[in-house]
């Protein structure tokens, strides 16, 4: 590869590094938010790897002076005031997202009604009548149902690339739900509802054959983290369609930034745990691990994920009432 090459390759992420370096200035990081921080640690590491190559292919090319420069302007802002990126990724993690998680509980309680009502209805729609199921199924699932077996076999040999496919479909509907939002947030609730339809369907009708214990077998090692996931980025999209619809004192492009950051919160931090949640899918669930054992992975991954939320970051009581005594 010429010079020229990489630099038109590597550009863009150059410029995003060089901006929010000059929005963070004086080797201090107070100007950025947590998001942001993390973006220009990334982008950091990796301006780091392409010195790296330009001093190795292109030594004293333009290309390796500007690269030189940027990276130590980089470097005097990310570790000059000694762990402040650390201290903000930490912060956002041990305060700013489990924090943001609790304040959305009308959007997270409305996001799973609109999935999961949806869902009882159809389970019990579709048991009362099978063929209903052809309306929300493809027609190869059903005739597999028909002969009483499940589509959730996956070959050992495929179960690394179904887990990588898996997780990319998981991670793409999330960023999906997210950004529907800015619609008034109706693709949101289609998405939810037309998900939860599927969702209760698919067991209404493998309950109608007797295969439900099969499928339940499936989801349950991965299903509590995925779907948890799932609707807090829902309510995220239903955050911003809320900003629009009703803004309050606030024009409604300020809502809809304000509501942007917080469900952007949720996604960053949560859209990971689909990671998580894709390796379990494609590996443990269509495996002939124990039945206890499945479960115990869902029940802890779903434990700790809600402990964490629910229990991180509260404020101390103890110090609050010591302080407001003084």
């Amino acid at each position: 590869m010429k010079a020229e090459d990489f630099v038109a390759l590597r550009r863009d992420d150059w410029n995003r590094l060089e901006d929010l370096l000059a929005r963070a200035g004086g080797g201090s990081l107070n100007g950025l938010a947590p998001a942001q921080v993390l973006t220009l640690a990334a982008l950091y590491r990796r301006a780091t790897a392409d010195l790296a190559r330009a001093q190795r292919d292109w030594p004293g090319e333009p290309v390796h002076r500007y690269l030189n420069g940027l990276v130590a302007r980089g470097h005097g802002i990310v570790y000059r005031r000694g762990g402040e990126v650390w201290r903000r990724v930490r912060a956002f993690y041990t305060e700013t997202l489990p924090r943001t998680y609790r304040e959305a509980a009308p959007f997270l309680l409305a996001a799973g009604a609109l999935m999961f009502v949806p869902a009882i209805v159809s389970y019990f729609v579709v048991l009362a009548n099978p063929d209903a199921a052809y309306a929300i199924a493809p027609a190869r699932l059903i005739d597999m149902v028909h002969r009483h077996q499940l589509w959730t076999n996956i070959p050992p040999a495929d179960r690394i690339e179904a887990a990588g496919l898996i997780m990319t479909n998981n991670i793409w509907v999330s960023m999906v739900a997210f950004s529907l939002g800015v619609v008034f947030g109706l693709p949101v609730m289609y998405v939810m509802i037309s998900n939860g339809i599927h969702l209760g369907g698919l067991f209404g009708l493998t309950q109608a054959y007797g295969l439900s214990g099969g499928l339940f077998e499936f989801v349950i090692g991965h299903g509590v983290l995925e779907l948890s996931i799932v609707v807090a980025q829902g309510a995220g999209g239903l955050m911003m369609g809320w900003a629009l619809i009703a803004p309050g004192n606030r024009k409604r492009s300020d809502a809809l930034a304000i509501a942007a950051r917080r469900a952007f919160t949720l996604l960053l931090g949560l859209a990971p745990l689909l990671v998580i949640a894709g390796i379990i899918e494609g590996n443990i669930s269509p495996s002939n691990a124990p039945f206890a054992v499945k479960v115990a992975i869902g029940l802890t991954t779903g434990l700790l994920l809600y402990s964490y939320l629910i229990l991180v970051g509260r404020p101390d009581h103890k110090s609050a009432r010591s302080l407001s005594s003084r």
